[in-house]
């Protein structure tokens, strides 16, 4: 009797591996990039929870949302300070932060609504307060329409607008001086971030309440 074994050849193998590899290298980046934006999504959650809760802590302790308007007794300077100061800073990169290495070089903040968001006023200008969980913080103290610039995870990438950067405001209609609360923050990554047509940064969380379709 005949036996007749069955198998590969080194040829047919090294061409199987072949195929297994150009599908690897054809599909790795489409995972990683969607683990990477679960990551980003949970440290936005993360932040903006953190946020909201020290922003909702100095509101109480303040009365409500009234005191918080430019033209009353306690303007937005007085209420970013309120808010820094229930915060845990490590380090204050007080102008040059790019320089000094405090912040790495961000995309979609070369702006012209909002100068003090675009990048020459970042880099050379701003105070950037520096969180112990890594985020950064950066006042805006030039109107009532925006807070601060927040980057949710620091100097880890991508360092982009609407990604790991957003400019965070109280919402709108709260803002209005007929409301008698001031509660929500908005992070968004457009507004003062993120300008141009097409923008710079393509893909971008816009706003944080459509976060779960992002």
């Amino acid at each position: 009797m005949k036996h007749v074994k069955y198998g590969f050849t080194m040829a047919e193998t090294l061409i199987i591996i072949g195929i297994i590899g150009i599908v690897a290298a054809m599909t790795l980046p489409s995972i990683i990039a969607k683990i990477e934006k679960i990551v980003l999504k949970n440290q936005i959650k993360k932040n903006y929870s953190a946020l909201s809760q020290v922003v909702q802590k100095v509101l109480f302790e303040f009365g409500d949302g009234q005191g918080v308007y430019v033209n009353s007794g306690f303007g937005f300077r007085a209420f970013n300070n309120a808010v820094l100061n229930e915060l845990k800073i490590l380090q204050v990169c007080n102008k040059n932060a790019l320089a000094k290495g405090c912040i790495k070089e961000y995309k979609g903040l070369n702006v012209t609504l909002c100068p003090a968001f675009n990048e020459a006023n970042i880099y050379n200008n701003a105070t950037v307060y520096i969180l112990y969980d890594g985020s950064f913080i950066i006042p805006y103290n030039g109107d009532w329409r925006s807070l601060w610039l927040v980057d949710v995870n620091g100097k880890k990438g991508p360092n982009k607008a609407g990604y790991d950067l957003f400019e965070v405001i109280m919402d709108e209609k709260l803002m209005n001086p007929g409301n008698s609360k001031m509660t929500n923050l908005r992070y968004r990554g457009n507004g003062c971030l993120n300008q141009g047509n097409p923008p710079p940064v393509k893909g971008a969380l816009d706003d944080f309440k459509n976060i779960d379709k992002w």
